[in-house]
């Protein structure tokens, strides 16, 4: 499997983890189409929330380390800020060195670093032809807590 393509399965795998914490399954597509990697689902509620992974090791923290920059695909940008059900882009940081990926001893097992989510819903549409930079928050920890608060939000039909 190339390198790519083990951090999208490794990027999953995290996502898997904070979903099962928090009483959600993830719900993978057969097929790839579009920008949709995923659905997260309460195990006990309807409300669903879409989702884009990406996986980097590139270092994109700003200096102040209070926000991400990370580089989104144009056509990915204008699927996540769309209308429709909530939709969520999540960005999982990854050591360089894919030995330090994962630990694992009797006792534990530690998937290296962190996973950050955004939304774009209701972002204005931009001239840029590749790319387009998007700012997350440091804050946006994609976590089961998070998760959790995330759930409650849609089943309201709150803004994400």
């Amino acid at each position: 499997m190339d390198l790519n393509k083990r951090k999208e399965r490794f990027s999953l795998a995290y996502i898997n983890a904070v979903a099962t914490y928090a009483d959600c399954e993830v719900l993978e597509p057969k097929v790839d189409s579009g920008s949709a990697d995923g659905i997260l689902k309460r195990t006990t509620i309807r409300e669903i929330i879409g989702f884009q992974v990406k996986a980097t090791s590139r270092d994109i923290v700003g200096r102040d380390g209070r926000r991400l920059h990370f580089p989104l695909p144009m056509r990915d940008y204008d699927s996540l800020r769309s209308d429709g059900p909530p939709f969520i882009l999540i960005v999982v940081l990854m050591p360089d060195d894919e030995t330090q990926w994962l630990t694992q001893t009797d006792d534990e097992i530690c998937l290296r670093h962190c996973g950050y989510w955004m939304s774009l819903a209701g972002r204005q549409k931009v001239s840029n032809i590749n790319n387009v930079t998007v700012h997350i928050p440091t804050g946006n920890v994609f976590g089961s807590r998070q998760l959790t608060d995330l759930m409650d939000k849609a089943a309201r039909g709150e803004t994400l």
